[in-house]
């Protein structure tokens, strides 16, 4: 099961999302420098590593009501591309547009979670 877990390389897409993360967190909090992220289209790691920046940097969006926020402001109204990312949109059919990024998200929502539980209000159930 972790050689089949290894070759999707899940774990580093999860890694490098969190280091990305970090690198916004710190420009903000530590250099006090204003962070543009936009990634090369500006649907996937662009709210993947704004949302997971603003999840380490406000306590807020550690809330259940803030993680709430944080999902409709980051995703929703963001316009993430759902149903064509989870392959029941149009291009259903099209391999490429399927990725899924915001459960790349919520794993690792749920890895800082499992690493600082009492930093959440929410917990894993919460989560599912």
């Amino acid at each position: 099961w972790l050689s089949a877990l290894e070759s999707t390389k899940w774990l580093q897409h999860l890694s490098v999302l969190l280091k990305s993360a970090l690198l916004v967190v710190h420009a903000v909090d530590r250099d006090q420098r204003p962070v543009l992220v936009h990634c090369s289209d500006g649907w996937d790691r662009t709210p993947q590593i704004v949302a997971l920046a603003k999840l380490l940097l406000d306590p807020y969006y550690r809330t259940t009501e803030g993680f709430q926020v944080l999902v409709e402001t980051e995703w929703l109204d963001f316009g993430h591309k759902f149903a064509d990312r989870c392959g029941h949109g149009e291009n259903s059919d099209d391999l490429n547009e399927r990725c899924p990024v915001f459960l790349q998200w919520l794993d690792c929502v749920h890895q800082l979670q499992r690493q600082f539980p009492c930093s959440f209000e929410f917990n894993e159930a919460f989560l599912v």
